[in-house]
């Protein structure tokens, strides 16, 4: 009987060690499908403290820049001619829009990924953006004529230039 029990012991701690080498590769698994599941451009970098849009006025009231900075948010639009500027926003319906672009156009971004979620790292600064420049982007983004003619003014903005973006879902 001894023999017996001291072999259901061992057989319980074989599965015991099965399970545990299974749990270990479904947990190796999901984490590194968690990590394929982030779409990469531009300059690497890892996700460190990053803030939302919504906080640029707060951030900017004693400064003209901000530089390597993580910013995360919700990409509202992206440009349909080549992917290389985006409007990020801290929500999903958000009005506190920062204009991304790509840094010296070293890279470019899918066209259809307005409501992803994003981190960016890159510098902020506060810009006056003339009526061409406007039209321009609007231009862009597919606006109609109609919509174009609307900008008569320049207006200040956030403006952020992007070393790196990093798509948190695909």
């Amino acid at each position: 009987m001894a023999n017996s029990s001291l072999v259901i012991v061992l057989k319980y701690k074989s599965d015991m060690k099965k399970l545990a080498l299974i749990t270990a590769f479904v947990a190796f698994g999901l984490s590194v499908q968690s990590v394929s599941a982030q779409e990469k451009f531009g300059e690497a970098f890892e996700i460190g403290t990053a803030m939302a849009p919504g906080r640029l006025d707060h951030l900017m009231t004693s400064t003209e820049k901000l530089e390597d900075v993580q910013m995360t948010g919700y990409v509202k639009e992206v440009c349909q001619k080549e992917g290389c500027w985006l409007r990020l926003s801290t929500d999903k319906n958000g009005n506190d829009e920062l204009f991304v672009k790509m840094k010296d156009h070293a890279f470019l971004l899918p066209k259809d990924i307005a409501g992803k979620h994003a981190v960016i790292l890159g510098n902020v600064s506060k810009k006056v953006v003339s009526v061409k420049e406007q039209q321009h982007y609007l231009e862009d983004a597919g606006a109609s004529a109609e919509e174009i003619a609307k900008i008569t003014e320049p207006k200040e903005s956030y403006q952020m230039e992007a070393a790196g973006v990093i798509l948190l879902d695909k």
